[in-house]
């Protein structure tokens, strides 16, 4: 060990338990990273097990995040006559809509209910009809935030837009004649649905722990090579280079075989006996 220290290997030395230090912190970092999702996962599944909050009862949120990932559940009418719809949205490698309908609440107000998705196909409001669903239960969903569209609000137009990037719910608000709540509602699939029914809804929430585990035991195994690595090729090269000075000194036979030296194949230092 002392040699990985001497004059002739010691700025490699410190290169190299550097190297190992910085990669035994990457393992650690990946290991931090590991605990903190499965907090993240912890707190996620803990709101999604709450009871669905109530619209109906409880006023809607200010603050939209207080309700991030936990359901919610409202009952009101359906007006599919004003509904809109979100375009390019992809599902199984095609490109289709998500229909957009407002729901209708006992106090004048309507949220907006992304209902699911449809294919390319449909592409009028017309066609939508077909996808007309009973509000004869609570719908039970996510609340999801406003996006601002990136195309010219609809104000000052003569025909309602029915197609949008983003569900901008103020440029939306502009061709209706009721208030819309400041967040819509992601539906979620009903207990007994089938995954292929239109418009196809799906459960957003997937929790994994994703890579940082395997991540993390990749680094270590980087630093455990680099450093077993390194001290291995130092002692073959000091070996090494013994062999080449006795080789010049004419102490050994440079076309003789070398023999393993304490069972590692290195080369010998010590002359061949005399025949």
């Amino acid at each position: 060990m002392k040699e990985l220290f001497s004059k002739k290997w010691i700025l490699a030395t410190i290169l190299v338990v550097v190297g190992v230090g910085v990669l035994v912190r990457l393992g650690l970092w990946q290991l931090d990273r590991l605990n903190e999702r499965r907090a993240y996962n912890m707190m996620v599944a803990e709101r999604w097990q709450q009871e669905p909050f109530d619209l109906n009862v409880n006023p809607f949120p200010e603050a939209l995040e207080d309700l991030e990932f936990r359901r919610v559940q409202v009952a009101g009418t359906f007006d599919f006559e004003r509904q809109v719809a979100l375009r390019n949205r992809p599902f199984n490698e095609s490109i289709g809509f998500i229909l957009m309908t407002p729901l209708l609440l006992s106090d004048g107000h309507a949220v907006l209910v992304a209902r699911g998705w449809v294919p390319q196909a449909n592409e009028t409001p017309a066609s939508w009809r077909q996808f007309d669903e009973a509000d004869d239960r609570p719908i039970v969903g996510l609340i999801q935030a406003s996006a601002p569209h990136n195309a010219t609000t609809v104000a000052g137009q003569s025909e309602p837009q029915a197609l949008w990037f983003n569900a901008d719910i103020q440029a939306i608000e502009q061709q209706l004649p009721y208030t819309l709540e400041p967040g819509f509602i992601l539906q979620l699939p009903e207990e007994g649905r089938t995954w292929d029914q239109y418009p196809i809804r799906e459960e957003p929430l997937r929790l994994d722990e994703g890579s940082h585990l395997s991540y993390s035991v990749q680094w270590f195994m980087f630093a455990l090579i680099l450093g077993f690595g390194y001290i291995q090729y130092v002692g073959y090269m000091n070996k090494r280079s013994a062999r080449i000075a006795a080789i010049e000194r004419g102490e050994i036979d440079p076309e003789a075989k070398a023999a393993p030296v304490d069972g590692n194949d290195y080369p010998s230092t010590e002359a061949p006996a005399a025949r």
